[in-house]
């Protein structure tokens, strides 16, 4: 048979009822045994005091009499020392010195150890049943055996410092009377507090639990409303709102937690439509110039000429690289981008790359300026395009350069940055591209000059289809807005980074960060 499934608040009242039930139940058996036994203590060191004034007594007795026969096989003489013990009226005699024998003088003056009169006893009224005087030799005198087994107190009887008698009292069995009405009214007293004490912890945990699962309640409604789509919605509770501050400091942060990802799912659709309105928009305007140059073909008003073919093709080419940015992205976001990892020299790689634009900077007139450890500077101008002398390569394969990278991925990440800053950088201007090494990781930089961006826009660069309208913009020079996002991709795909932030030539810094040694990929990736 399966239990039916508890909610929340029952079962949380139920687990503050039942460690408060254990809680008294461990102190209640604590107390009732301290109780106990403490009591037992108390009648123990009860009947110890008495037993010694019983003693005195009986010394007293026996030095008026000489020795202890007035007592052998005389019950009334056992009830006449009893009476006198517990300061009742002797029975048969009238009250007076203890029987003297002959030519023997009672005690007086200030060294009389004749202990004074008791006071009336209550609890403890049942020692003389539990008394047993027996002779030197160990021959009963008087009072009764004790049961089996038990252990008494004993006390001798001394006259003259020599023992003529013990006094054995035996522990009551079982406490009687007001001894036993003053335990049971403790037993009724403990059990009353721990009666109250789980009433008490009932109405606590039911307060308290409820107080608690009330904004499990509403985040429950609320996630259930982010669910069906409505991604407007927030946490009633937050803040300083009543029922924020009744739950954990874990459930404010659940429900802080809520609304942030109600707040991301709502930038995530926001983004996602933005990427359909980008994307069909890309996508129109290469179709809509083919369409247009083919009915223009087909209805004879243009000829199939050779700048038109390679205008048609232009058109095509920027549509595959469209697709495939998108579909690059696509694979980055899911986490698969396929990247072939080999050993290599990353700076032969690098100087390679920046290679291949040194003539279409020039030729945009811009200046592209490289440095490297291996290469402090290499320049090259707008003169050099002119000629086929190109800058100085003293560029040395360089052990500590060695990285296990998708080279081809990084010459897209290297190509796509040194294509932004083409793009966007007015003329006459400078781009600086250098990288060096920094415990492990190569720190590759691409500078470049006016214009810049604003600290706002910098973060959004690499922001798939972003593009700032108002700045940066060079005349004929259109990007899709993918090329960034790719960057930052592929760097994720190596285990590194890249930030924007504004360049000490007038625009924009990049920074990219990459691992040179595997165990510094592997570092990256456990973190």
């Amino acid at each position: 048979m399966r239990l039916p499934r508890l909610r929340i608040s029952q079962q949380l009242s139920l687990l503050l009822v039942g460690a408060v039930v254990l809680a008294v139940l461990a102190v209640g058996s604590l107390s009732v045994w301290n109780l106990r036994n403490g009591f037992v203590d108390y009648l123990r060191l009860r009947d110890e005091e008495q037993l010694t004034r019983l003693v005195k007594l009986v010394e007293a007795r026996a030095v008026a009499d000489g020795g202890m026969g007035w007592l052998r096989d005389n019950r009334q003489a056992m009830r006449e020392l009893m009476d006198e013990f517990t300061g009742r009226e002797p029975r048969g005699r009238h009250p007076g010195p203890p029987p003297r024998g002959p030519g023997r003088q009672p005690p007086n003056g200030p060294d009389d150890e004749r202990p004074p009169p008791p006071p009336q006893l209550g609890a403890g009224g049942s020692l003389p049943q539990r008394v047993l005087i027996r002779d030197a030799q160990g021959y009963r005198l008087a009072g009764r055996e004790g049961p089996p087994g038990v252990r008494p107190s004993v006390r001798a009887v001394k006259l003259q410092g020599v023992d003529v008698a013990s006094i054995e009292v035996f522990p009551e069995p079982k406490p009687e009377g007001l001894d036993a009405g003053f335990l049971q009214r403790q037993y009724i007293g403990l059990a009353l507090a721990a009666l109250v004490t789980i009433a008490a912890a009932l109405l606590t945990a039911w307060w308290v639990a409820g107080r608690w699962s009330r904004p499990l309640r509403e985040l429950q409604l609320t996630t259930r409303r982010i669910a069906r789509g409505d991604l407007s919605v927030q946490a009633p509770v937050t803040g300083d709102a009543p029922a924020s501050r009744a739950g954990a400091v874990e459930i404010e942060q659940l429900v802080l937690d809520v609304d942030a990802m109600a707040v991301a799912l709502a930038a995530l659709e926001a983004a996602r439509r933005h990427w359909i309105a980008e994307i069909s928009h890309e996508l129109r305007t290469p179709l809509a110039v083919l369409r247009g140059e083919l009915e223009s073909i087909e209805d004879g008003a243009r000829q199939p000429t050779r700048e038109l073919m390679a205008s048609l093709r232009e058109e095509v080419l920027q549509l595959t690289r469209l697709v495939d940015d998108l579909h690059t992205l696509a694979v980055a976001d899911l986490g698969q981008m396929p990247c072939d990892f080999v050993q290599g020299n990353a700076d032969d790689a690098l100087h390679r790359i920046t290679r291949r634009f040194e003539r279409r900077a020039a030729q945009l007139g811009l200046q592209l300026e490289v440095r490297s450890p291996s290469q402090p500077v290499a320049t090259t101008s707008r003169a050099s395009a002119q000629g086929p002398t190109g800058p100085t390569e003293v560029a040395r394969a360089d052990p500590q350069f060695d990285a296990r990278w998708d080279f081809g991925r990084i010459e897209q990440l290297l190509s796509n940055l040194l294509e932004n800053s083409l793009r966007y950088t007015t003329a006459p201007g400078r781009i600086q591209v250098g990288w060096q090494v920094q415990n492990g990781w190569l720190v590759l930089t691409v500078d470049d000059s006016a214009p810049g961006v604003s600290s706002e826009h910098l973060p959004k660069l690499f922001e798939p289809l972003f593009r700032v309208d108002a700045s940066r913009t060079r005349t004929g020079q259109h990007g899709s807005g993918l090329g960034l996002s790719i960057v930052r991709a592929i760097a994720r795909a190596h285990r590194g980074s890249v930030v924007a932030a504004a360049s000490s030539l007038g625009g924009v810094a990049m920074r990219v960060e990459l691992p040179l040694v595997p165990q510094q990929l592997e570092r990256r990736k456990r973190a």
